[in-house]
C-alpha cells in the first residue's frame, strides 16, 4: 500500500471515530434533557472534546504527511485548523471548506475551555447548542474529508 493509501485509510478510520463521538454526545445530551442530570451534560462535553480531538488527528495526519508543516506553539490549534482550509499551490486543495472551518472554530474554542476549566464551570446551554449542530458539522467534515481522500486517490493514480 502506498503512502497515500495508508493516509486515506487513517483518515477514514478517524472519521469513524469522530462519528462515534458524535453519537455519544447526542445520546448523553438526550439523557441530560430527559433527566435534568448535569452529569450527562458533562459526559456530552467530554464527547464534544473527543469529537474535536479526533478532527484534529485527521488534520495532524494531513499536516505531517502532505504539508510537511505541523504548527506548534501557543496558537497551534487555531493555526492547524486554518491551515486545513488553505489551498496550497502544487501540494493540495483545501481539506475543508470555509463553512466547515467556521463551524469547527466553535468546537475548537469549546475544547480549549473544557480542558482548562472544571467541569462544573461548563454551561449546559452551550453544550446543548454544540450538540444540536454536531450531526450537521460531522456531515460537513465527512463531505470535505471524503473529497480530499478522492483527491489523494486520483493523485496516486497519476504518479
Amino acid at each position: 500500500m502506498s503512502r497515500y493509501g495508508v493516509l486515506v485509510a487513517r483518515l477514514q478510520n478517524e472519521l469513524s471515530n469522530v462519528r462515534n463521538a458524535m453519537r455519544s454526545a447526542v445520546s448523553q445530551s438526550e439523557k441530560a434533557k430527559r433527566t435534568e442530570d448535569n452529569d450527562f451534560w458533562l459526559a456530552a462535553a467530554f464527547s464534544l472534546q473527543n469529537f474535536y480531538m479526533g478532527t484534529e488527528r485527521i488534520f495532524e495526519d494531513v499536516a505531517k504527511q502532505i504539508d510537511n508543516a505541523l504548527p506548534s506553539g501557543a496558537n497551534s490549534h487555531r493555526e492547524l485548523l486554518e491551515q486545513m482550509a488553505l489551498n496550497i499551490a502544487d501540494t493540495r486543495p483545501p481539506v475543508i471548506l470555509q463553512d466547515t472551518l467556521e463551524r469547527l472554530q466553535d468546537y475548537r474554542g469549546f475544547r480549549h475551555v473544557a480542558i482548562h476549566r472544571y467541569g462544573f464551570e461548563l454551561r449546559p446551554d452551550r453544550i446543548r447548542e454544540l450538540v444540536e449542530i454536531l450531526p450537521d458539522t460531522v456531515e460537513m467534515l465527512s463531505r470535505d474529508v471524503k473529497s480530499f481522500c478522492e483527491f489523494l486517490i486520483a493523485l496516486e493514480k497519476n504518479i
